[in-house]
């Protein structure tokens, strides 16, 4: 003990400091460091929640825009296959159109043929007649009249003449 003594240290105060010491970390873990503890792991709980989160999040995200861009290709080929059938159809409704104006058009101008072709007979027909009759009457005047050469060729001019006024 003599160092101790020496050094100038007394036992029963080292004791009492010692105690001191003891009540006062007890204290200080009881009422400060814990407490402190505590919140600082509650805080550190709510950032790693709040990281997760965030995880969570862009993951979501992620997969969101993901199926996005699947719902936008699904709909512009879903339009592709719209537009495609449209533009069928309207092609169908004109060949439809365009077939159904051909047969108009095919009966109108037989019409038109037929009524043509009975009007040419029976302009035909009429300038049969009409040719007849003048040959007649030419043929008339031309044994009614005196048959010589002189004679004949008066009569001929005189019916081409009358032919064609």
């Amino acid at each position: 003990m003599g160092l101790i003594q020496a050094l100038g240290i007394d036992g029963r105060i080292l004791l009492a400091q010692f105690l001191n010491f003891a009540v006062l970390v007890f204290v200080l873990w009881r009422f400060a460091y814990k407490p402190v503890f505590k919140i600082l792991e509650e805080r550190r709980l709510k950032i790693e929640k709040g990281l997760d989160d965030a995880d969570t999040a862009a993951k979501s995200l992620l997969l969101t825009e993901e199926e996005n861009k699947q719902l936008l290709i699904k709909a512009r080929q879903e339009a592709s296959v719209i537009i495609e059938n449209a533009q069928k159809q309207a092609d169908l409704r004109q060949q439809a159109v365009v077939g159904k104006a051909e047969e108009e058009i095919a009966a109108i101008t037989e019409k038109e043929r037929a009524k043509i072709s009975a009007e040419k007979e029976a302009i035909m027909s009429q300038l049969k007649n009409e040719v007849s009759s003048l040959v007649l009457a030419g043929l008339q005047q031309f044994l009614s009249e005196n048959m010589t050469d002189k004679r004949d060729q008066e009569v001929v001019s005189k019916i081409v003449n009358n032919l064609e006024k």
